[in-house]
């Protein structure tokens, strides 16, 4: 089976984006998907600052408007991003929680939601609350979970990993270490998996 690497920042509107597209890939075709989420921040790595380039900036304010009014998908981007951001650390520790517990698809679609469709802080106590509820986990577990060394280590290692195989952005696919990067590619992969007789019967 071919195994599809997918390493995305919940910081990020394109991954945000590409989710749901994702999870058509691997309804659609006879591949295994590894979500990988991808944080410096969250992984305790010190990024220098970049400067913003406005023409860039504002591109992306179209193009990911675009995108989301073409696709139907709600977008709310925060006004003071990308000078400042929401905290990524717990939310990004809380996916790989979610993986262990099986909810990791509720958990991306929610979080991402109400990150980038509602514009919602995910550091707030209420993001938390509702969110837990909404997956119909017990609260308490799970924040100790998301707490504990094991999932701070597993993000880092899962940081430093994309690293080593050169992943600098998000979203990024990786194939047998061949890096596939952005959401306009997954076309490319739609096409690739398809001459590779990789599409389920009946899809």
């Amino acid at each position: 089976m071919t195994t599809l690497e997918f390493f995305y920042s919940f910081q990020s509107p394109y991954s945000y984006l590409a989710l749901e597209s994702v999870y058509e890939l691997e309804d659609n075709y006879d591949i295994e998907v590894l979500w990988q989420p991808f944080s410096a921040k969250a992984s305790g790595q010190q990024m220098s600052a970049s400067s913003v380039i406005p023409d860039k900036l504002s591109y992306l304010f179209e193009d990911t408007k675009r995108f989301a009014a073409e696709n139907k998908i709600p977008i709310t981007i925060p006004e003071t991003w990308p000078e400042v951001e929401y905290d990524p650390s717990k939310i990004t520790r809380g996916a790989v929680v979610a993986a262990d517990l099986g909810v990791l698809k509720e958990y991306n679609f929610k979080v991402f939601h109400k990150w980038w469709g509602l514009g919602e802080d995910p550091n707030d106590d209420n993001f938390f609350n509702e969110l837990a509820e909404e997956l119909d986990i017990e609260l308490g577990m799970f924040l100790s979970k998301l707490s504990s060394s094991d999932a701070r280590e597993r993000v880092k290692g899962i940081f430093r990993r994309g690293r080593k195989l050169g992943v600098f952005d998000t979203p990024t696919f990786l194939i047998d270490k061949e890096r596939i990067v952005g959401i306009d590619k997954i076309t490319y992969l739609q096409k690739k998996f398809d001459s590779e007789g990789l599409r389920k019967k009946g899809r």
